[in-house]
């Protein structure tokens, strides 16, 4: 991964700092332990805003091997960009009806070999205009957050609107609904959170999510993974005098692929799914009820065999690796 500092990741990689300080019990001055428990769910009013910047950077390492030849090619996707979270209406359970606006996006592949190809939502050059297209839909089409109790994510609406915006060229390029929920669940919330918890209290979390562009897409090969995430807050505290929670997280994955869809011609494939990880750290601002900074990592990786014929098989093996970083740039109400 390319770990040069970018203006775009130094706010986020110093409030970031912070959390690992905590996490480790370091003593800062703008750091003092709070010893009651505290509410971790959703305590919103309407009107509450906040503004993310994120960031997330995937490296994806494939080698083919046949005929005893093998060769490896990395490609690195980095997407970043900023999504504002408002909340629009209140249940009298505490659920809430929120507005997640994706305002700009930037999306930028770098292939094995020859250079970087970037699009930008606030900068369309024109040189991939189905990609214009698709960030355009994205950008102009806020989408309807439906939070429970706890925080978790109950549903979103608005993804066929942005599917429609995209037209028939980029539709299907538009993420799912399953895919929105994830990242409305890793925004402004902590899912599955208690109404009260104190230092070294843990919870869990299961959820399925898609792993997008893992195998090679000839294949048709759908992959979906199983999370169950356990959150552990460590420590309570204030930064600049504002009462936060450091929260850790792990999670066991369960990688699963769908074979069923093979194209004609191609036999049984033989995949086997390596080792998989996902961790994280997060500030989460007790004040507010939302997130001040997160990050996190994953990793996973697959092997397979696929018959060519005549006795011939191709060997390979995917290993990608995502990091994800996302930082309150403002808030309001």
């Amino acid at each position: 991964m390319n770990r040069t500092p970018t203006p775009c990741r130094r706010p986020a990689a110093l409030l970031l700092a912070v959390v690992l300080m905590l996490l480790a019990g370091v003593a800062t001055p703008a750091a003092t332990a709070q010893e009651s428990a505290v509410n971790l769910r959703p305590q919103w009013t309407v009107g509450q805003t906040a503004r993310y910047q994120f960031w997330t950077e995937s490296k994806k390492e494939e080698t083919a091997e046949l005929q005893g030849q093998s060769e490896t090619g990395i490609t690195i996707y980095t997407n970043e960009g900023q999504v504002t979270w408002r909340v629009d209406e209140i249940a009298a359970d505490g659920s809430a009806v929120c507005t997640m606006s994706l305002d700009t996006m930037k999306v930028t592949i770098t292939p094995p070999e020859g250079e970087a190809v970037s699009v930008d939502s606030a900068n369309p050059n024109g040189e991939i205009p189905v990609f214009d297209t698709l960030l355009a839909a994205m950008v102009n089409n806020k989408l309807k957050v439906y939070v429970k109790v706890d925080g978790s994510i109950d549903r979103v609406e608005g993804v066929d609107a942005m599917k429609q915006a995209a037209g028939d060229d980029s539709a299907d390029s538009i993420p799912d609904e399953i895919d929105f929920i994830e990242t409305a669940s890793e925004l402004a919330t902590l899912i599955a959170a208690p109404a009260a918890a104190g230092a070294g209290d843990t919870w869990r979390s299961q959820n399925t999510w898609a792993l997008e562009d893992i195998l090679p897409g000839a294949l048709n090969i759908e992959t979906m993974a199983d999370f169950d995430t356990t959150f552990t807050l460590e420590q309570l505290g204030k930064v600049a005098g504002v009462p936060v929670a450091a929260v850790r997280f792990r999670s066991v994955m369960n990688v699963k692929a769908d074979l069923s869809k093979l194209p004609d011609g191609v036999a049984d494939v033989d995949l086997r799914v390596g080792e998989s990880s996902a961790r994280g750290e997060l500030l989460f601002d007790l004040s507010r009820h939302e997130t001040i900074a997160r990050h996190d990592v994953q990793s996973y990786s697959v092997s397979l065999t696929v018959p060519l014929g005549q006795g011939l098989n191709l060997n390979a093996t995917i290993k990608q690796t995502s990091t994800s970083q996302v930082m309150r740039l403002s808030e309001g109400q």
